[in-house]
């Protein structure tokens, strides 16, 4: 029988932190549990709000405020700062600390804006993608292309962390779509990397997914069951982009590695992590593609809403959605305890896992939108209505 290791030497891959963890934990839970409530005040004078409208994906009653996002890019920044600060001496000399935080504010920037006048999708990418170059010019980059490969290497690591910052960051932004749903799943990524990290012995890492963790467990009251407040896109695209940053820092490689490190296993691990993202999203694609309607629309036809119409609650469907992402955590955390052969089986068994249960869940039936063709659309329709009211 095959026995799950940790890693023989981790003092000479990483440095350790000088903050407690528990800190780590604490402060930018502290900043959103007092944080959100003011968000929210404010969001009510100002009139940004969330409005319903009859015939569009929004399924809430009443006229709920954003600007949750914005004591959680508060939260996120300050321990973003505090643990690369601290870690700085196990990362390359050439990372960029004020790049990433500065990637972070522009991506809370392009989600207000989004919230509160509406931005086609076309514009909400190319502004994600300079954010993602911001990034890997920072040096939050995919690191497995071959130094030998020179220029054409480069190339090919910033093609692929550029999609990896889309990709996620547009999954985690999808998946805000009912209450506790999007906090609820990052928390349960951020346990998941957390548990990577401490495989690894990855000090920085254990920090950044603490922050993550700790953001969004004081966020998640004011969110769930009931909502008081909403994420709205500034929030869901700064957890997104979070994600991916979290889980390329993850997936990074020490720059002294240690005996027994494996280069799949790394790589693989924080990819299968966020497996749960990647499946809603591609499973909604699939789906819209076969019903012949577009990806960009709002729809109510998302994992969280499949679990609905099939007859459980929203608050369960949202339990059941956590569930799946802890499956998809347990086995990302199997994947980096063991070789990388035994890592890329299982990263295939839960691939095929994925394409039966996509297929099972799509014969549920859903409701179509009629309203979705693009957010600038829906925030006028938003406006009719609130002024109407």
């Amino acid at each position: 029988m095959m026995e799950f290791q940790m890693p023989q030497d981790t003092t000479s891959a990483f440095l350790e932190l000088e903050t407690p963890t528990l800190l780590i934990l604490l402060l930018p839970f502290f900043m959103t549990i007092v944080g959100t409530p003011i968000a929210r005040e404010i969001a009510i004078k100002l009139g940004i709000v969330d409005a319903p409208i009859e015939g569009s994906s929004k399924i809430h009653q009443k006229p709920t405020p954003y600007l949750g996002g914005v004591p959680l890019l508060i939260g996120l920044a300050a321990g973003v700062y505090i643990v690369l600060h601290e870690g700085a001496g196990s990362l390359p000399g050439s990372f960029n600390l004020w790049m990433v935080l500065s990637a972070l504010v522009i991506i809370f920037i392009v989600g207000l804006w989004d919230d509160v006048r509406g931005m086609s999708p076309g514009v909400k990418m190319s502004l994600l993608g300079v954010c993602g170059t911001l990034m890997f010019f920072g040096g939050a980059r995919v690191e497995f292309i071959p130094e030998s490969w020179g220029m054409i290497g480069d190339i090919i690591s910033w093609a692929l962390t550029l999609f990896w910052f889309l990709g996620i960051t547009n999954a985690a932004n999808l998946m805000d779509n009912m209450n506790g749903l999007a906090a609820g799943t990052g928390i349960v990524a951020g346990l998941s990397i957390y548990a990577i990290a401490l495989i690894g012995g990855d000090p920085v890492g254990i920090g950044l997914s603490l922050i993550l963790v700790g953001a969004l467990l004081g966020y998640l009251p004011y969110n769930y069951p009931k909502a008081s407040i909403f994420f709205g896109d500034a929030g869901s695209m700064v957890l997104g982009f979070y994600l991916s940053f979290l889980g390329l820092m993850a997936g990074r490689i020490p720059l002294n590695p240690p005996d027994g490190f494996d280069l799949l296993s790394n790589t693989l691990a924080p990819i299968i992590v966020f497996g749960i993202f990647v499946f809603d999203t591609f499973f909604v694609a699939f789906s819209r593609a076969k019903r012949e309607i577009n990806f960009w629309w709002g729809g109510r036809d998302h994992t969280s809403h499949r679990f609905v119409n099939y007859g459980f609650s929203k608050s369960y469907a949202a339990a059941l959605v956590w569930i799946l992402g802890a499956v998809f955590g347990g086995i990302g955390i199997a994947a980096k305890a063991v070789p990388g052969w035994l890592a890329a089986i299982l990263a295939l068994l839960i691939l095929a896992g994925g394409i039966w249960f996509g297929r099972q869940l799509d014969k549920i039936p859903v409701e179509n939108v009629r309203i979705g063709a693009s957010n600038i659309r829906e925030k006028k329709h938003q406006r009719e209505s609130l002024k109407a009211g």
